[in-house]
């Protein structure tokens, strides 16, 4: 069985623009706000992520969300209905060319996203 690392990490907030200041004060990380709306974050030694809205509409995210990266999304989709979890959101492509993500529940109810890079090769 392959691992999947985590590779990923929203952390949504009610203001996005300004609250990102609050964690580069306190632990130091990189704010990017290059993409509008979704400011993004680096860590040393860990993985990055995103600052997206806090909320329930169409753009909001409710909670913090885990990204893991798999080889194939559908197959990790597969696996995780074949053991109970449910998938929320099938896959969506990034635009330019970024990967794909899919968003699913666990069998305990916590909602986690899987991450496929895009593939390189054939660029």
């Amino acid at each position: 069985m392959a691992v999947s690392p985590i590779v990923h990490v929203d952390i949504p907030l009610r203001n996005p623009e300004a609250d990102t200041n609050f964690y580069r004060d306190v632990f130091g990380w990189q704010i990017d706000s290059s993409m509008p709306g979704y400011p993004m974050y680096s860590a040393e030694g860990g993985p990055g992520g995103g600052f997206p809205q806090k909320g329930n509409g169409p753009q909001a995210m409710p909670g913090v969300r885990v990204y893991l990266q798999v080889p194939n999304i559908e197959a990790a989709l597969r696996q995780v209905e074949e053991r109970g979890g449910k998938t929320v959101t099938p896959r969506i492509d990034i635009e330019g060319g970024h990967g794909a993500f899919a968003v699913f529940e666990d069998p305990s109810g916590n909602t986690m996203a899987v991450y496929q890079a895009p593939n390189r090769s054939s660029q």
